[in-house]
């Protein structure tokens, strides 16, 4: 991809996980920049190592917001000099301010710290658009808030075909930036489709009306870069938001 920086023997490369709910990211740091990244569906100990292809790794980083993958983990270990699973307990470059910091999921936090990175000293609406929809403030000082979370836009089309009778099971909607012109849908399928993609699109705009004025927008996840053209407001797009919170975290730690 042409915006990821050439590697240099002078960094040190890092590397982060990102598993979701459907699909894993694998991304290669030197220090900062993004040098390589990919997308598995299964992710497993051949996965990672062909990925690293012999890289040497002075740390790795490994998120997970389904159950842990141990054999994944132990990989790792034979090819990082330090592994770090991110939970509660892992220090961050920004505090969590949540009742029940156990049960607030890795990637949320990831996402959090990728936005705080760019935008410190602003508040900030992180909204993390995948499978489920998060949608998560980080304040000016640094502080995460807290956050809600809604079903995604695949979600929601296959709850609606799940819990009725008639109504069709969709695909992903591929190419919803051409819709910003489409309001109403003129048929069934039009109808769903438009009225999970606006659901998202209503709700990024409802938190941000409810926040501060000078508030950031910052929009990850799969869907973040279809959402984008269809918000009325300005939002910053970063495709590699969890990995790059992740990347962060680890040099956090390792400084």
């Amino acid at each position: 991809m042409s915006n990821f920086a050439p590697k240099s023997s002078r960094m040190a490369n890092y590397l982060t996980i990102d598993q979701g709910n459907s699909e894993a990211k694998i991304s290669l740091w030197n220090d900062m920049q993004l040098v390589d990244t990919v997308i598995e569906e299964r992710l497993t100990p051949a996965s990672v190592e062909s990925f690293v292809n012999g890289r040497p790794l002075s740390g790795a980083i490994y998120c997970s917001v389904v159950q842990n993958n141990g054999p994944v983990i132990n990989k790792l270990s034979h090819l990082a000099r330090c592994v770090y699973r991110l939970n509660s307990s892992t220090p961050l470059p920004i505090r969590i301010d949540y009742g029940t910091p156990r049960t607030l999921g890795c990637d949320r936090i990831a996402a959090a710290v990728g936005a705080w990175s760019d935008f410190k000293g602003r508040n900030i609406l992180v909204v993390d658009a995948g499978t489920a929809v998060t949608y998560d403030l980080v304040d000016a000082s640094g502080v995460y808030r807290g956050g809600n979370i809604a079903p995604g836009i695949s979600m929601q089309l296959k709850a609606l075909n799940h819990f009725t009778a008639r109504l069709p099971l969709l695909p992903f909607p591929e190419h919803m930036s051409t819709l910003h012109d489409t309001l109403l849908g003129h048929d069934t399928e039009s109808a769903m489709t438009l009225g999970a993609i606006y659901s998202v699109v209503a709700s990024i705009g409802y938190y941000r009306s409810r926040l501060p004025e000078d508030t950031v927008v910052v929009l990850g996840g799969g869907c973040g870069r279809h959402l984008a053209p269809l918000c009325d407001f300005e939002v910053h797009v970063d495709e590699h938001l969890a990995s790059k919170g992740l990347n962060r975290i680890l040099l956090y730690n390792e400084n």
